[in-house]
């Protein structure tokens, strides 16, 4: 027995409405078919990121390596270009030491060097401290070696002239020495003969001399000057002496100096001095006479300078007019 109670009363629909049919719902398989191919398409879009990212990493790692090998290129290139330019440097070096090495050579063998030379030199050691100091690059290097290069140029010309500097010293040297031999053989036939000269004219000076003989010395006392030995008789001293003939010896006026030393010690009468050349002589009277190459007598006195001559010896010297002493005598008086 159904049940009648158990139906609603009124329905919602209108009686010519149909009532809504409840939606359908897809079969269970439906469902699952849907979830699988949302996984799969998830799956496609994780492969495609996982692809991209190795791909990512991959440019990368290439990108890195590749700028790598590029750095190190450029190391290997600028540490290759330092090598060359060090290399070059150093060869300039040996190529500025070697020409002035060659200037010092040329210089220590000749010591008269020129400046021209000796300046080269210095410009060259100057250029030596600066490559030696500076910071090397290309252009720099350059410019050193064209100036290496233009100082050995300048170093072939000096030493070209200088060679002919040499020769043309040496060619002056043994001229020189030509005409030093000659004239050393000429200074020593002129000193030869010089000597001869000289000698010559010492014997001829020598046999132009005048020569006294017969020197005598006495007392004598009152107007007819007769001798005494007395020391307080006499008056006056007479010294006497015979001038000989030279034919050689110079004629006209001529002079004797007699100096009469007293028992003291002491030059008596004028006590003059007369200089000749370096001889100085002290004399008691000068005796003048005109000489014609021949023998004349000459006498001359010394008178007392006090009230009488001491007793003792008393000497005489005579001397030419040259200086020369010529004779000697003595006297004694009581």
């Amino acid at each position: 027995m159904n049940n009648q109670y158990d139906k609603p009363i009124f329905t919602d629909a209108a009686p010519n409405e149909v009532a809504p049919q409840a939606p359908q719902t897809a079969p269970l398989n439906d469902t699952k078919g849907i979830t699988t191919n949302t996984s799969e398409h998830q799956d496609d879009e994780k492969s495609k990121g996982n692809l991209l990212s190795k791909l990512l990493i991959a440019f990368l790692a290439i990108a890195t390596g590749s700028l790598g090998y590029y750095t190190y290129s450029l190391n290997r290139d600028k540490q290759a270009t330092e090598n060359e330019l060090n290399a070059q440097k150093e060869q300039v070096l040996r190529d500025l030491n070697a020409l002035k090495g060659s200037y010092d050579k040329v210089v220590d063998e000749n010591r008269t060097a020129n400046q021209d030379l000796l300046e080269a030199r210095d410009k060259i050691s100057q250029y030596i401290d600066s490559l030696q100091r500076i910071k090397l690059n290309v252009s720099a290097l350059v410019r050193f070696k064209s100036q290496a290069f233009a100082l050995a140029k300048e170093r072939d010309l000096l030493l070209k002239k200088n060679d002919s500097l040499m020769r043309v010293n040496k060619f002056i040297r043994r001229n020189l020495d030509s005409v030093s031999v000659k004239l050393n053989s000429t200074t020593a036939k002129a000193d030869s003969l010089a000597r001869q000269a000289y000698k010559l004219r010492k014997t001829i000076e020598a046999g132009a001399a005048l020569q006294i003989s017969k020197l005598s010395i006495e007392a004598v006392k009152n107007a007819k000057n007769k001798p005494t030995d007395k020391a307080k008789a006499a008056e006056k001293i007479k010294v006497c002496f015979t001038v000989e003939g030279n034919k050689i010896a110079q004629s006209g006026t001529r002079f004797f100096y007699i100096k009469l030393i007293d028992p003291s010690d002491t030059t008596m009468g004028a006590n003059e001095s007369t200089t000749v050349g370096t001889n100085t002589i002290h004399f008691s009277t000068a005796t003048r006479l005109i000489y014609d190459n021949k023998s004349v007598d000459v006498c001359d006195f010394v008178a007392k300078t006090a009230k009488s001559f001491d007793k003792g010896t008393y000497k005489v010297l005579v001397y030419d007019d040259k200086l020369n002493e010529v004779g000697t005598a003595n006297l004694i008086l009581k």
